[in-house]
């Protein structure tokens, strides 16, 4: 007995101390937080550009189908329509931050000229009714349309601003020049050739604030347009309490010319 616990070389080989197994489970924990703080860092960076790859998809959906049905907008060469009704009327929002909505006027599957509509013409004794359809933003961040009066439907999420102007040609010269851009609608509906617009759309994904103060800084100043600043503090289709400046944003902007009115 006295010879095994005084013999080096057996003790050695006896295994691990306490201390050993203490050093080893440290190393380990230390280990297991760097692993774990890697992956919060990484998965944050992949809901960060996933959720700002949505607003993108949103934006441009919305972008697409809004320039889509703008360019219908109008009755046909030659039409005998009355020139009381805008071809594509803009529904200002009641402030800043309030999304903008755009009649759209049209006579579709109704082929119209050159020719002045009578009880014989192709392909139809009777025109069409007017087709109006109204593209807007509900409260719940929704991009969608309503068809003469009816129920709306969704297109696109997260779509939180849509601000236009009119492109007018008042002095009669079939351009519009940079000084007849306006907010105003034009006394005649024939004067607007042209709408501009923005669409902005919002990333799903919210921001962490700044542990030091507790604000959000992943977007702090409003975005722009050239018919001025996009203001974002509407908050649409958020929750109480939560706050625009932590989230991202994608700015659509375009200018698209009312061609059954020009050519008309």
């Amino acid at each position: 007995m006295k010879a095994y616990m005084h013999n080096p070389g057996i003790r050695h080989n006896a295994g691990f101390s306490i201390v050993d197994i203490m050093v080893g489970m440290v190393i380990s924990l230390i280990g297991v937080i760097i692993i774990f703080q890697v992956f919060s860092v990484s998965e944050n960076i992949k809901r960060t550009t996933t959720s700002g790859g949505d607003a993108q998809q949103n934006g441009a959906a919305a972008l697409f189908v809004l320039e889509r049905a703008m360019k219908e907008a109008g009755y046909g060469l030659n039409s005998t329509d009355p020139t009381t009704t805008y071809p594509a009327e803009i529904n200002f929002g009641a402030t800043a931050a309030d999304p903008d909505s755009i009649d759209i006027n049209s006579r579709q599957n109704w082929a119209y000229g050159p020719f002045v509509p009578n009880a014989t013409a192709f392909p139809s004794a009777v025109p069409p009714a007017l087709t109006d359809e109204t593209y807007s933003i509900n409260t719940s961040a929704q991009f969608g349309y309503s068809s003469n009066g009816g129920a709306f439907n969704p297109i696109a999420d997260g779509v939180v601003l849509l601000k236009a102007e009119y492109g007018t040609d008042a002095n009669g010269d079939g351009i519009v020049d940079n000084t007849e851009w306006s907010f105003a609608a034009p006394a005649s509906p024939l004067q607007v050739l042209a709408i501009r617009l923005a669409i902005v759309a919002r990333s799903a994904q919210p921001e962490k604030p700044d542990p030091a103060t507790g604000v959000c800084a992943t977007t702090t100043v409003s975005p722009t347009w050239t018919g001025g600043t996009l203001d974002l503090s509407g908050n649409r289709g958020l929750a109480a309490g939560d706050d625009w400046k932590c989230y991202r944003y994608k700015v659509f902007q375009t200018t698209v010319p009312l061609r059954n009115v020009i050519w008309r």
